[in-house]
């Protein structure tokens, strides 16, 4: 049975339950897609040398993109999942997974590794991106950005003909409901805010770094942002952030069929920008 506290705050919980802990934003800009995309843009796509590094939420991106690739007969990409340490010959959509979950820096290091062992001389455009894993609410995120930022500048010195692109970190389903409800009311904070707010606050030291100045695909925006152009935002206390839409998540941090296909396209539209010169 319930004390009379407890059920007092129950019954609170459910009569106040979605009310502060989530909400929508409207829509900001439109979203394109695929059949958005001029002829000849989707041709310099096809034509271009492509490698991303990643981990578990990369490889649901490239899975949406061999969907994309299977039901678009227009779209003659070719997607390499590499095996080695070569990359094919061109043109290619080449991916494979770098380092290890938990060791964000060590992803940018086996990424430059890889750059700077000859894959720079065979590619037009480069990425690579940390996993949800790898930002959590103990992250120095100051002190990781710092290190990223300080080897992409090498590797753009060292390899002018190739396009490196950001990638801001991807987010994850936070609490929501009556539990979440309750533990506000005893300011406690729902789970999988903190991780999302520190998440926040390196996505923003990307986007103020790079967005408008060199290639920056907002991962952490195409995930937080429903197919109406609407925003999965969270608050607690004086900070807000973004957060995954369940509806894309499988698990609350990997992306389902639905999440997978949307983010691939969403990256596709924008390669496909970055291999045109934009």
């Amino acid at each position: 049975m319930y004390s009379s506290a407890a059920l007092v705050l129950v019954v609170a919980a459910f009569t106040l339950t979605g009310c502060g802990d989530r909400s929508v934003h409207a829509p900001s800009e439109p979203t394109r897609t695929l059949r958005d995309i001029p002829a000849d843009e989707t041709r310099r796509l096809q034509a271009a040398r492509i490698f991303f590094g990643h981990q578990s939420v990369g490889a649901d991106i490239m899975a949406g993109v061999e969907d994309l690739v299977k039901s678009t007969p227009q779209l003659q990409l070719r997607v390499v999942q590499l095996q080695g340490p070569s990359l094919p010959a061109g043109p290619f959509f080449a991916h494979e997974k770098i380092g290890e979950n938990g060791k964000p820096s060590l992803k940018t290091d086996v990424f430059a590794t890889l750059m700077e062992d000859g894959f720079n001389k065979n590619l037009d455009i480069a990425l690579h991106k940390y996993c949800f894993v790898d930002i959590e609410a103990s992250t120095d995120v100051g002190r990781l950005f710092a290190h990223y930022k300080e080897t992409l500048a090498r590797l753009r010195a060292e390899s002018p003909n190739v396009r490196f692109v950001h990638v801001t970190t991807p987010l994850t389903v936070v609490q929501s409901g009556w539990r979440a409800t309750v533990k506000r009311m005893l300011g406690r904070e729902p789970d999988h805010y903190g991780d999302n707010i520190t998440r926040q606050r390196y996505n923003e030291l990307m986007r103020h770094e790079y967005a408008g100045r060199e290639p920056l695909f907002d991962l952490a925006r195409i995930e937080s942002t429903r197919p109406d152009g609407s925003r999965e935002t969270i608050s607690w206390g004086d900070q807000s952030a973004f957060a995954l839409v369940p509806d894309y998540a499988s698990d609350g941090a990997h992306l389902n069929p639905v999440g997978r296909r949307y983010v691939a396209e969403q990256l596709l539209v924008f390669l496909a920008d970055v291999a045109s010169g934009r």
